[in-house]
């Protein structure tokens, strides 16, 4: 068995577009109710880089689904949190690398945090456990992984 490209790009935007806006949304309420939101617009809106992240977390997301097993159901949030986190790590990293930081390592970690304070990440474990339930799978031929045979059924 095997999910079917729509199904995973599906899965995949649902994921990274749904959890970003938790994350901007949740961190919105505590800019507003905290202080200015000028903090907000330079890490939400301006930074370049979370065009990158949603890009390279959807083209993740849809990769790992894509290829690797579907089933069991429980296994596919600990995959694709693992992959959600490593990117965000990754394009966080790379964010304050670029930006000239003596640490970069240390502020991916900073963003981590963050996104687990704004909901971001447990979005994400949310959802990914959510959509795990309903992914297109299609049965392929015996010893091949191309040529899918027909839709499995819910």
């Amino acid at each position: 068995m095997t999910v079917t490209w729509r199904g995973a790009i599906r899965y995949a935007l649902t994921i990274t577009v749904l959890s970003w806006l938790t994350g901007a949304v949740v961190d919105f309420a505590w800019q507003a109710a905290f202080g200015g939101l000028g903090g907000w617009v330079s890490t939400w809106v301006a930074d370049p880089w979370n065009a990158g992240f949603l890009v390279a977390a959807a083209v993740t997301l849809t990769l790992t689904r894509r290829l690797t097993d579907p089933l069991p159901a429980w296994r596919v949030p600990l995959i694709d949190g693992s992959a959600y986190l490593a990117v965000l790590l990754l394009c966080a990293g790379l964010s304050s690398w670029t930006a000239g930081d003596a640490a970069p390592a240390d502020a991916a970690f900073v963003v981590a945090v963050l996104a687990l304070f704004t909901l971001q990440l447990p979005a994400a474990w949310l959802l990914s456990a959510w959509r795990a339930r309903h992914l297109d799978v299609v049965l392929t031929e015996a010893g091949t992984d191309a040529a899918p045979a027909r839709p499995a059924s819910r």
